[in-house]
C-alpha cells in the first residue's frame, strides 16, 4: 500500500537516490527533461523543501493488500514532488483561468516517480495529495510547467484535471529555455 505525505530530513538520501535513478533513466531518451543531479534537483533545494514542509513523498508502507501480516520493511521511496508558491519567471506570459493573487497559487515542481514504480498510480496519488494540501493552505490555483516532449506527464496532468494552456518557450533554469506546457488546476 502506498502513502503520500510530507517528507522528513532522514528520507533525503532515499529521495535523492530516487531522483538520480529518474535522471539516469531519462538521460538521452525522447523523455529527457534535462534534470541534472546536484543542480536540478540539488541537495539544498530538497533540504529547503523538507524544512519548509513542501516536499511530498510517496512511500510503500510495507503492507501487501493481500497479506496484512507482511513483515515491516523500510519505506522505499516511490515518488516525490515539491509544492510551493514559486512560479517560474515565464508564468506571467499567459492569462491563467484562475484570476487570483500570487499568494493564492501553489506550484508543483519536480514530480518524479521511481522507474521501478511506474504504472502503479504513484504520480496520480502525489498529485491528489498535492492538490489537497494546496486546498488546505487556502490556494485557489495549482500550476506547473512540463516539457513538451514529456507525453506521459502531459497525459497524466490532463487526466488529473489540469487545464493545458499551451506550449511556450520557458526559462527552465541554468540559462536553458525549452518548449513547455503551462498547466493549471482550479482549486476553488
Amino acid at each position: 500500500m502506498m502513502i503520500v505525505r510530507t517528507a522528513s530530513v532522514d528520507e533525503l538520501p532515499q529521495i535523492e537516490a530516487m531522483y538520480a535513478a529518474i535522471v539516469d533513466a531519462m538521460q538521452n531518451t525522447p523523455l529527457d527533461v534535462w534534470w541534472q543531479m546536484g543542480s536540478h534537483p540539488s541537495h539544498e533545494m530538497l533540504l529547503d523543501a523538507v524544512s519548509d514542509g513542501n516536499l511530498l513523498v510517496a512511500v510503500d508502507d510495507g503492507h501487501d493488500d493481500a497479506d496484512d501480516t507482511a513483515a515491516e520493511t523500510a519505506n522505499p521511496v516511490l515518488g516525490a514532488c515539491i509544492l510551493n508558491g514559486v512560479q517560474g519567471v515565464d508564468y506571467g506570459i499567459i492569462d491563467w483561468d484562475v484570476q487570483c493573487d500570487d499568494t493564492e497559487v501553489n506550484v508543483l515542481h519536480l514530480l518524479g516517480v521511481s522507474p521501478a514504480a511506474r504504472g502503479r498510480g504513484v504520480g496520480r496519488a502525489i498529485i491528489d495529495e498535492a492538490s489537497a494540501m494546496a486546498t488546505e493552505r487556502g490556494m485557489k490555483s495549482l500550476r506547473l510547467d512540463t516539457f513538451d516532449n514529456n507525453a506521459p506527464a502531459i497525459a497524466l496532468y490532463r487526466s488529473c484535471g489540469f487545464t493545458d494552456h499551451g506550449v511556450y518557450e520557458v526559462h527552465v533554469g541554468r540559462g536553458l529555455i525549452h518548449a513547455s506546457h503551462l498547466m493549471e488546476m482550479d482549486l476553488r
